[in-house]
């Protein structure tokens, strides 16, 4: 970065750490410092320390908008931030150059030497238009994508339109056109033109408008992009709105410079990477003109300003004594400029050469306009367009319902011109329903997903025939022809149930309780259901459970082919019995079946006032019985076990479990058999819930 620094014509001094920067104030023109690892909160630092004018770029370590805006809306010396990743040392001492001179306007100033700048004036929305299909042309000319070119095309319409209708205002200050609807805006004629550049050197595509107010405020910049940024309800386009604009502009180039001189000209520059597979922010700048206490610019003392104009609008050197040979040259060339004159206006004093141009569309009957004004619609041989002026360039658009707009520009000739326009048509969209849903979907012997669905990809206006089918029910056959293109068209296949199986709906008082199949809970089934696929001829048992209620059994035997039989259960409120132990198993509560060999993890068991008999087994060989009582409150069956291991060398004997090494027991005092060497012996232990014991 010193390098660069060093390019821009100053001294420079690299540090690398905030401790070799020295304590006190810094008395420096410009400080670049690099947002990274120990230096990533070093703002905080410098920016006190700064004197007089001084001014920061920041470089941060990645693309990253919205501390772009945090970091800029921190202080006003910070003129500018640029990324690390794609840092370029001539980019940098040019951006160097803009902070510390103030020679900031013009396209020029951004492109590499020797680049060709195209450029226009722009005093209504008719010539925005233009210029905008003039620069898209110029950027399919040399190459640009066009993902790219969308990107630009989006860019420059918001940055003409904030200059046209945004910047302007009267002598008071106050935005001329704040309280004119979007739409009357747009038929009005601005006094003052716009300027628009554009430039492409194959690596980068170019671009600055230019405005002849320079009203626009930094502060008013970054609160707009903030406000986007952060905002549940971003700005929207409303009159005077240029806030989504910005956010847009921001979020489609790879540079985006603001250049302002208070009370004459505003100028915004995008930069567009074309070689990077995403386009992201790489460089963000808010630069003033730079004028000293004498009127002059800040760039040097042979630039002062004409006396009584508070800004400079042209950087001039000072005037020298002009040689006789220069007067000389001077008069000829005034002399070939009042020629020039005569010949531009010999055709407004005496009538343009008019001409016409054809238009033909693929396909034909679509609309044309020409210059944002309809003209006709196209038949078989065409549409004539005449009454156009030679020489002058012409926007034409044909548009036609199903297909997408088709653009050029036209420029006619003494001779009729033809210009064929081909419209891309849009994909139609058709939407296959079934019932039941999640049905595959076959057409032309290939699956091409479930029900619902939606396809794109079907020729418009063609015959196509689809295959419905899902397990349990008949194939269905759908017919269907394909939308126009554009449009969008729905089909719907009902299936019969197979005799081989029957549907049932279950419906519950009160809903809401989950279902079991045959002993298997239906993973997000709860009542009232939708269709539940079962075998008929046979019954089906269901349970329905609901939290704080009793359980209900049922079956269900429908006929065959059966669709939506249905079933309404009331649930009983009830009480919870718990059932709890200290080792993994199962529990069971007698005479409820739907509680019978559940896992103790999380058994709940929903039952009537009463008393049960609560059983349980599980690992280590556990196992017991309690009887409990259950009344309006709830109950818990709690099982506690203590073990008994034996150690290394040795086995337990356990009736009708064989040798094991530990064992679980309920509480109390215990004879266990012990095989130690072959040999057996029975050892009396104390089991104490929790507690292990080790023999022999």
């Amino acid at each position: 970065m010193a390098t660069a620094l060093k390019a821009s014509g100053h001294a420079a001094e690299a540090h690398q750490s905030l401790e070799a920067l020295g304590r006190g104030e810094v008395a420096v023109s410009l400080v670049v410092v690099h947002l990274v690892d120990a230096l990533a909160g070093a703002l905080a630092e410098i920016l006190p320390r700064l004197t007089g004018d001084a001014k920061v770029i920041a470089v941060l370590p990645r693309s990253a908008l919205d501390q772009t805006v945090e970091i800029m809306q921190g202080s006003d010396r910070i003129a500018s931030i640029i990324v690390a990743e794609q840092l370029d040392v001539n980019e940098l001492a040019a951006m160097a150059t803009r902070v510390l001179a103030g020679d900031i306007f013009g396209l020029e100033k951004v492109v590499p030497w020797g680049t060709k700048i195209h450029s226009a004036l722009v005093g209504d929305y008719q010539e925005k238009s233009l210029a905008i299909a003039q620069l898209s042309e110029y950027a399919e000319l040399m190459g640009v994508r066009r993902k790219y070119r969308e990107a630009i095309e989006q860019a420059v319409d918001e940055m003409l339109m904030n200059a046209l209708y945004d910047a302007p205002v009267d002598e008071q200050g106050r935005p001329i056109f704040s309280d004119i609807p979007t739409k009357t805006r747009i038929s009005l004629r601005v006094e003052q033109k716009v300027v628009i550049q554009y430039a492409c050197d194959g690596r980068r595509f170019s671009v600055s408008v230019r405005d002849a107010f320079g009203t626009l405020e930094r502060d008013t910049v970054l609160r707009y992009l903030y406000k986007c940024l952060h905002s549940e309800q971003q700005i929207d386009r409303k009159t005077g709105g240029a806030g989504l604009g910005l956010y847009l502009i921001a979020n489609s180039a790879s540079r985006v410079y603001f250049n302002v001189l208070p009370g004459v000209a505003t100028e915004a520059v995008c930069t567009f990477d074309l070689e990077t597979p995403k386009i992201q922010l790489q460089a963000f700048g808010f630069f003033h003109e730079r004028i000293d206490a004498g009127g002059r610019l800040a760039a040097g003392p042979s630039r002062k300003l004409p006396a009584g104009a508070n800004f400079p609008v042209e950087r001039r050197e000072v005037p020298s004594r002009t040689p006789t040979a220069v007067l000389v040259a001077l008069s000829a060339a005034i002399a070939a400029m009042f020629a020039l004159i005569a010949l531009l206006a010999w055709p407004r004093l005496f009538g343009a050469a008019k001409s016409s141009v054809l238009i033909t569309t693929e396909p034909a009957g679509a609309t044309v306009e020409v210059g944002g004004k309809p003209r006709g619609v196209t038949g078989t041989g065409g549409l004539v367009i005449d009454n156009l002026t030679v020489g002058e360039a012409y926007p034409v658009m044909a548009t036609l319902d199903g297909y997408e707009p088709a653009r050029a520009v036209v420029e006619p000739t003494k001779q009729r011109a033809t210009v064929r326009l081909e419209l891309a048509a849009k994909t139609a969209s058709v939407n296959i329903i079934s019932d039941p849903s999640d049905a595959e979907v076959e057409i032309g012997g290939k699956i091409v997903g479930r029900t619902p669905i939606i396809l794109t990809s079907l020729p418009p206006k063609s015959a196509q025939a689809a295959v419905i089918r899902k397990t349990g029910y008949g194939d269905g056959l759908l017919p269907f022809e394909v939308p126009a293109p554009g449009k969008t068209a729905q089909f719907q296949s009902t299936l019969a149930v197979s005799p081989d199986y029957a549907t049932v709906v279950i419906q519950s008082t009160p809903p809401g309780a989950k279902v079991w199949k045959n002993g298997e809970l239906l993973p997000g089934v709860v009542t009232p259901t939708e269709e539940i696929l079962i075998e008929a001829g046979k019954a089906t048992s269901f349970t329905l459970n609901l939290e704080k209620h009793i359980p209900v059994n049922f079956e269900a035997e429908p006929e065959r082919g059966a669709r939506r039989k249905t079933f309404t259960r009331t649930l009983v409120e009830g009480t919870a019995l718990v059932v709890r132990a200290n080792v993994s198993g199962k529990g069971t509560v007698a005479g409820v079946p739907e509680c019978r060999g559940r896992d103790v993890k999380d058994f709940v068991c929903v039952v009537k006032p009463g008393t049960y008999k609560v059983s349980f087994n599980g690992s280590y060989g556990a196992s017991g019985d309690q009887t409990v009582e259950v009344g309006a409150d709830a109950a818990i069956a709690k099982f506690e076990f203590g073990f008994v291991e034996a150690k290394a060398g040795s086995k337990l004997q356990l009736k009708g479990a064989g040798m094991v090494s530990k064992a679980a027991f309920t509480e109390g005092k215990r004879v266990i058999y012990v095989i130690t060497d072959g040999n057996i012996a029975p050892k009396e232990v104390t089991v104490r819930a929790g507690k292990t014991v080790y023999v022999p």
